[in-house]
């Protein structure tokens, strides 16, 4: 059976307990740096966030990708991250962006 919203959220919460199982494109990084969000908050969300949207399969590197949201910092904060499939002992991620800016 297929996972849902609330399966992808979970997942991403238990991985992202071990910093070690979190990889960050230089993308992400760049991001970091110019929107002044710092890993720590990055973390946060990925342990506290909500998945609101389905994910979706990124079409050139088989990934899934999920948007996980949560307002932290006095903002609220999207993580795009990437997983390789259900189960994925780590995650990627690839972009980071303030809703509604």
């Amino acid at each position: 059976m297929a996972w849902n919203n609330r399966d992808w959220e979970r997942w991403i919460h238990q991985i992202s307990k071990d910093s070690g199982c979190v990889k960050w494109s230089a993308h992400a990084r760049a991001r970091m740096r110019e929107r002044k969000i710092t890993m720590p908050v990055i973390l946060d969300i990925l342990h506290k966030g909500a998945v609101n949207r389905v994910p979706e399969v990124n079409i050139k590197t088989g990934y899934i990708e999920c948007r996980i949201e949560r307002f932290c910092a006095g903002r609220n904060i999207a993580v795009i991250v990437a997983i390789e499939q259900e189960l994925a002992p780590s995650c990627l991620v690839v972009t980071i962006f303030i809703v509604g800016e």
